[in-house]
């Protein structure tokens, strides 16, 4: 490849991650609407079409072409119209524009059962921005709080014999324009857990410090990804289109991560990890301690930071 070529691509790439990293902080300004990250959760792939003409452009006359559309992209993003928006309703989905009387606040916790064994939480949403914690009442199985735009998410729960389901799910009625929606999600300490993940768009904050998560399935397309992972044996799955991703371990506990990634930054060597394969690393004391998380991190574009005190 020539120098005016790996110029040009390097010169694309780095709008793209500025164009995603400006998004991030719009979002956490508050200056993001809602609207914006249900786009953005329906849309991502746009970001690997952007990559994918880079590669294919960039030798030719037509490289400029990139560029531009980034910048067009980005300002639509923002200043899109109602009526565009509208066009974008379907059977799936139905959008209200900054209509506050589509809004509210949802709360709903249950008693600890102390039958049950085994939680599995499923969260789904399209554009939001999650919270999971531990519960302040130790009574309560779980306790939910949301603040909603559009109609009110679903919240199930299920008992099969010791084993109990909680589901999460964003309504199909979305209102954009009047913030992004907030869920908060606490957890029982009592029992272990597995979470499963689902999200377009948003910011996804994990703090599990003082949970038994077994298993972790997060499957997101474009935002901020944080976890505080407990000392207690976990499986992490992590599949992310373009994300900024946080992982924080603590010092006491082995962990070993595997990545697959098409462009990521990652301090995987700042952080004291070794480098056992091709895109594995894992802690010093892997293999010397009782509890070990594993992780498999699949992402497009992203920002990867390992902190392991």
């Amino acid at each position: 490849m020539s120098s005016e070529n790996r110029n040009r691509s390097a010169y694309i790439m780095g709008l793209i991650l500025i164009g995603i990293g400006l998004l991030f902080l719009l979002n956490s300004l508050g200056i993001a609407t809602f609207r914006i990250w249900y786009l953005l959760s329906r849309f991502w792939p746009v970001i690997l079409i952007l990559i994918g003409l880079n590669i294919i452009l960039k030798k030719t006359k037509l490289w400029w072409i990139v560029p531009i559309l980034i910048f067009v992209i980005f300002i639509g993003a923002i200043v899109l119209p109602e009526p565009v928006i509208r066009r974008f309703d379907s059977s799936s989905f139905t959008f209200y524009l900054n209509d506050q009387e589509h809004s509210g606040v949802y709360s709903e916790d249950r008693e600890f059962d102390n039958e049950l064994k085994k939680l599995n939480v499923k969260l789904k949403y399209g554009a939001n921005r999650l919270k999971v914690g531990s519960v302040i009442n130790k009574d309560n199985l779980y306790n939910v709080d949301i603040d909603y735009r559009g109609e009110v998410p679903t919240v199930f729960y299920d008992r099969n014999n010791n084993n109990a389901d909680l589901r999460v799910e964003q309504a199909k009625k979305i209102n954009v324009g009047t913030g992004s929606e907030e869920w908060e999600v606490n957890l029982t300490n009592k029992i272990p857990i597995d979470i499963n993940v689902s999200a377009g768009a948003g910011d996804l904050i994990l703090d599990l410090k003082e949970l038994k998560v077994e298993n972790l399935n997060i499957d997101a397309g474009l935002g901020q990804i944080s976890i505080i992972y407990p000392d207690y044996d976990n499986r992490t799955e992590i599949s992310a289109g373009a994300s900024n991703i946080k992982l924080v371990i603590p010092e006491e506990t082995a962990f070993r991560i595997e990545t697959r990634a098409v462009l990521n930054n990652m301090n995987f060597e700042e952080a004291g990890l070794i480098k056992v394969q091709d895109d594995i690393y894992q802690s010093k004391n892997y293999g010397e301690v009782e509890n070990q998380i594993k992780i498999k991190l699949s992402t497009s574009v992203g920002n990867i930071k390992v902190e392991h005190n």
